[in-house]
């Protein structure tokens, strides 16, 4: 082979290396494939993916990750409402707003710990449109791992407080003890939730009960079980005790009106006292009343209400009725909230 031929095979050799270059270079400044959503390297079957933007690198991994966290925000929203109802216990019709489950708390911080498996996996730089894109990924199959690990202790938890509620015999512990499997299977359902995102059957795992199931049982042993006894000391006890029954009554507690041979199981006790706190030409009446929840079967004192407060009219009669007016009304409306979350805190 002569040295033409050698230089016109070089030639070739050297002008397809440099085609080569330049599809490469080509190829390379095209939008990655996961820049519209979809990923060849991280299919939806194995991962969820969020895609975010932004002018500098942290704006666009922080907009990626938000990007899948609003998937589990929309998951647990659709849920809320229907959650929030378990929280509420109705007492022969009257509805109780329970304080002790947050249901924002619960859903954070169990949404938090599932966003913990998202990682940046790729970031890509726009040059055209001066614009960063970066990638998050989570792997569902680990995830799902972490998830049912959680659902898994949780319903270990459930199982020994199912025994435990079965075996006592105890009205008012029981009652506490319903309350926190309810309180775990809400927990529960918000892991369950996020589950079933990142499933790809979009699957969960069935619980051990159900809400609606405890739920109804916590109400029954409020309603129809545990029967209130109340006894009242001190100056108009007979006014002032007739007007914590009809509160009670009216929340739909069974309340024991007579005081009857049978012991109650809980003992609503209240001590009252009215003090003179004249000033020139006012008579004032201060007012005091401390009420103590009894448990009955071991005399503990499971819950405790004080409230005071003033009232003043021209003579003394006069501001000694609107003390006691004054004293019914509040204890009535504190009394029966009380008396629930006394009843769900337990020990």
């Amino acid at each position: 082979m002569n040295l033409n031929k050698y230089l016109l095979l070089f030639s070739l050799v050297f002008l397809s290396f440099q085609t080569s270059c330049a599809v490469r270079t080509a190829v390379s400044a095209l939008n990655p494939d996961w820049t519209d959503g979809r990923s060849s390297k991280y299919p939806s079957e194995l991962y969820l993916t969020g895609v975010g933007y932004g002018d500098d690198r942290k704006a666009a991994e922080d907009s990626a990750f938000a990007a899948i966290a609003r998937m589990f925000q929309a998951g647990i929203q659709s849920k809320t409402s229907e959650m929030e109802q378990y929280t509420q216990t109705v007492v022969r019709g009257k509805t109780h707003v329970s304080r002790d489950i947050k249901i924002d708390q619960i859903t954070s911080v169990a949404t938090n710990k599932t966003l913990e498996d998202i990682s940046i996996a790729e970031v890509w730089e726009d040059e055209s449109e001066n614009r960063i894109y970066a990638l998050a990924v989570m792997d569902r199959r680990h995830a799902m791992t972490a998830i049912k690990e959680k659902i898994a202790a949780i319903d270990g938890d459930i199982e020994i407080m199912q025994q435990k509620s079965a075996d006592i015999s105890d009205k008012i512990k029981k009652a506490g003890t319903l309350r926190a499997i309810l309180k775990s299977l809400l927990d529960r359902e918000v892991y369950n939730t996020d589950l079933r995102i990142i499933n790809p059957s979009g699957t969960g795992l069935e619980p051990p009960a159900t809400p609606l199931d405890v739920k109804q049982q916590l109400q029954k042993i409020l309603t129809d079980e545990i029967r209130i006894g109340v006894q009242v000391e001190g100056p108009h006890s007979d006014d002032i005790r007739s007007s914590i029954i009809e509160g009670l009554t009216g929340e739909g507690f069974s309340v024991d009106e007579a005081g009857g041979a049978d012991k109650p199981d809980i003992l609503v006790r209240g001590v009252v006292s009215f003090e003179n706190a004249d000033i020139p030409q006012w008579k004032f009446v201060r007012w005091n009343i401390t009420i103590d929840l009894i448990n009955q079967s071991d005399s503990r004192i499971f819950g405790s209400i004080t409230r005071h407060g003033r009232e003043g009219h021209m003579n003394f009669k006069e501001a000694e009725d609107k003390a006691v007016r004054a004293l019914q009304e509040d204890i009535n409306n504190e009394l029966g909230r009380q008396l629930i979350s006394s009843v769900y805190g337990g020990d």
